[in-house]
């Protein structure tokens, strides 16, 4: 487990999720994924980094991300694919821990504590 006492630097978990016409769903991921942060600090994670790429998205997608609190919109003027959202993403976060989530919700965001065995 990660804790303060091992690291110099805050721990930081970065995570990317990236997004291509998701009006109708963003802002629900986006809020789950926000609210496991108590969780995650009790597993040695100080600060949640949550940056949704938007891919080149013809809906209001990147609108309802810019106006999400705790949320950091990096955005593709056109589409260029789920690989290079995911790379725009990573290259985007600032933490030592990356990791990605679908849109959708295909990944429960509440279990990204209870398995995270950070080193």
């Amino acid at each position: 487990m990660i804790t303060p006492e091992n690291m110099e630097q805050p721990v930081i978990l970065s995570l990317v999720i990236p997004a291509l016409n998701e009006e109708d769903g963003i802002a629900a991921i986006t809020d789950r994924v926000l609210a496991v942060q108590p969780a995650l600090m009790q597993v040695g994670v100080q600060e949640l980094e949550l940056i949704v790429v938007d891919d080149g998205s013809t809906d209001r997608t990147a609108e309802i991300v810019a106006s999400s609190q705790g949320v950091r919109l990096v955005r593709h003027p056109t589409n260029l694919g789920y690989g290079a959202a995911l790379k725009s993403g990573f290259r985007a976060g600032r933490g030592q821990l990356l990791g990605f989530l679908d849109a959708d919700g295909t990944y429960p965001p509440e279990y990204c504590h209870s398995s995270a065995k950070p080193y």
